[in-house]
């Protein structure tokens, strides 16, 4: 595999000055921008170092190539998933552990629909599968989150390697999310 193809090879630039960091934010942010307009396979490397304004020889300083552009886009849209789902359930949405899933459900499908480069990027039909194998990861820390929050509205039995369980609660979900992207652009009510 060429070396450019390989994702990761310039993700942790640590002492990168703040000029550094801030072209580096506008890499993944002219990424971000170019999902809400375009396909994932349309993107080329060039297209987000020309949308950020920063020449491609240096883009290439932060990132080794757009795969690793999108994972970085792909950690950021799971941090702010995270974001979102630590926030206090509402008392009717958690009433019983059915409610509490049902809300969750149509949260994610909510910012799902709402955010094109995340439904692109994490549940798309033409996700890159070196981007979807990397947010594997970060599903399971999602899945450590969802964890905490029936933890913290109902007193749970003890299951063997529970946080496998929300893990596969989360990948069957965008496996459902998928399908319904794939068939009808965004996430229906009866998906």
């Amino acid at each position: 595999m060429p070396r450019r193809q390989i994702i990761g090879l310039r993700k942790n630039n640590t002492g990168v000055h703040k000029r550094g960091k801030a072209r580096r934010q506008a890499l993944v942010t002219a990424a971000y921008d170019l999902f809400c307009k375009y396909p994932v396979e349309e993107i080329a490397f060039i297209d987000i170092a020309r949308a950020a304004d920063v020449p491609e020889e240096s883009a290439y300083h932060f990132f080794a190539n757009r795969f690793d552009v999108f994972t970085e886009v792909a950690n950021q849209l799971s941090e702010s998933f995270i974001e979102i789902f630590q926030k206090p359930v509402p008392a009717r949405r958690r009433r019983d552990w059915q409610s509490l899933v049902r809300y969750l459900l149509e949260k994610g499908s909510e910012v799902y629909n709402e955010t094109p480069p995340a439904r692109q990027l994490l549940i798309g039909g033409k996700t890159p599968p070196e981007i979807k194998q990397m947010d594997r990861i970060n599903e399971q820390k999602f899945g450590l989150v969802l964890g905490e929050i029936f933890n913290r509205y109902f007193k749970m039995p003890k299951i063997s390697r529970s946080d496998d369980v929300f893990y596969y609660f989360i990948e069957l979900t965008d496996l459902i999310f998928s399908l319904a992207v794939i068939k009808h652009d965004k996430i229906t009510r009866q998906m």
